[in-house]
């Protein structure tokens, strides 16, 4: 995404997960790159454990997917001030990364729940009006975890302090919403993309 490009549509965005990859590291890893060895795997290595939420999900994972619910209905309430809420496919992606995770041990569960806000809600987010920068100061107070204290001068300076100072819930979402701040700030106007 640049500024020649048209933004991708919220139905593009339900059915995708956004990987950014703006950040360079300019500096080269000249450690010696070990050869990988080839796996071989059936289509089955593809297939999919969940389709269906009410009907795929173990009854020992209910009380898990119902908790990530919880925190997805949570954030859909502050999108939802700005018309930016989530629907039920997106509600599926997430639950259904956060179970694969969970099985696979791969992150701890905030960690993962990090990821499909940027991967899934944050890209979302794009506008000038006042509502925008509700919507971001709310879900900042969401993703630090406990911050109250915004006042409307130099909110991103404020956020950016809280970040350096204080260990947040999801970090990687907060300082996404900073910098996402500063642009609204600057320019009047803020999208996800860079």
């Amino acid at each position: 995404m640049d500024e020649t490009t048209f933004p991708f549509s919220k139905k593009v965005l339900d059915r995708a997960n956004t990987i950014e990859f703006s950040y360079v590291d300019l500096v080269p890893d000249f450690e010696e790159v070990q050869d990988a060895e080839a796996c071989e795997v059936t289509n089955d290595f593809l297939k999919s454990e969940y389709i269906v939420l009410k009907k795929d999900v173990d009854v020992e994972d209910q009380n898990f997917v119902i908790k990530i619910c919880s925190q997805l209905q949570s954030i859909n309430e502050i999108l939802q001030e700005a018309n930016s809420h989530v629907g039920y496919r997106v509600r599926d992606e997430i639950v259904f990364y956060m179970l694969n995770n969970k099985k696979s041990g791969l992150l701890a569960e905030n960690e993962a729940m990090d990821n499909e806000i940027m991967q899934k809600i944050l890209p979302r987010i794009q506008g000038s009006g006042i509502s925008v920068k509700e919507l971001l100061i709310a879900l900042f107070k969401n993703f630090a975890g406990d911050y109250s204290g915004i006042s409307q001068d130099s909110v991103w300076r404020q956020m950016d302090k809280y970040i350096k100072d204080k260990e947040c819930v999801y970090k990687k979402s907060a300082e996404k919403i900073c910098y996402m701040m500063r642009r609204f700030e600057e320019d009047g106007f803020t999208s996800y993309w860079l």
